[in-house]
Order: structure tokens, then sequence, then C-alpha cells
């Protein structure tokens, strides 16, 4: 059993990626390679794996995700789009699904899980 985050914020941020589904395609608490073919490496990237700094550079870019899909950084890149369009899983825009606050508390999530 992992240990659960203390920090309240940590912990909405830890509900709200269950209640938004994050964790059908990320995994239980975002920490599993689920398979996707068609993509660069294959699988679904967990939040605590070694491509996630690839992938997501700063909070701005990890809103980015979240909100539209798509990093502006990669959405520019030819390479990047070539991937994302065969993968057989695309991450959703859940910009109509947040809450005020969703976006601190799911980055606060993250960042506990990178720090454990």
């Amino acid at each position: 059993d992992e240990p659960a985050p203390e920090d309240s914020l940590v912990l909405l941020g830890r509900d709200r990626v269950q209640e938004l589904g994050c964790v059908g395609c990320h995994g239980e608490g975002g920490r599993f390679a689920r398979p996707n073919p068609g993509s660069l490496k294959g699988y679904v990237p967990p939040w605590d794996g070694p491509d996630f700094p690839e992938l997501v550079r700063d909070r701005r870019e990890f809103d980015e995700w979240v909100e539209r899909g798509v990093s502006r950084r990669f959405e520019s890149n030819p390479l990047a789009q070539y991937f994302l369009k065969r993968a057989a899983l695309k991450m959703p825009a859940y910009e109509k699904h947040l809450r005020p606050g969703d976006l601190d508390a799911m980055w606060a999530y993250v960042s506990w899980l990178r720090a454990d």
C-alpha cells in the first residue's frame, strides 16, 4: 500500500484525477504505463516516470496538457504531431470539466508523486 498524501491540496488533486477519469489512461494514481500503440514510446507516460520532464517542462505546460489535451510546444512540433496523431489513446481536453483550483490541486498531486 502506498503512503497517502497528508497535504489537503495534494489530496484534492488525487481525488480530482480519479473523478475526471485521468487514471483510466495514466493508471491508478497516475503511476502505470498503459500500452498506447502508435505513440512514440508505445505507452501512456506515468506522472512519476522518467518521460514526464520531457513531456511537461513546467507548470504552464502541465496546464496546457490538461486544459487543451496537448501542450503548445508539442502542437507546433511536426514530429510530436506525427506520433500524437498515430497514438491509439489521445489525451482529452479537460478545460470544460475543470473546477476553480483543479489545476493547482492536480499539479500539487503530480509534484507530490514525483518527489516520492
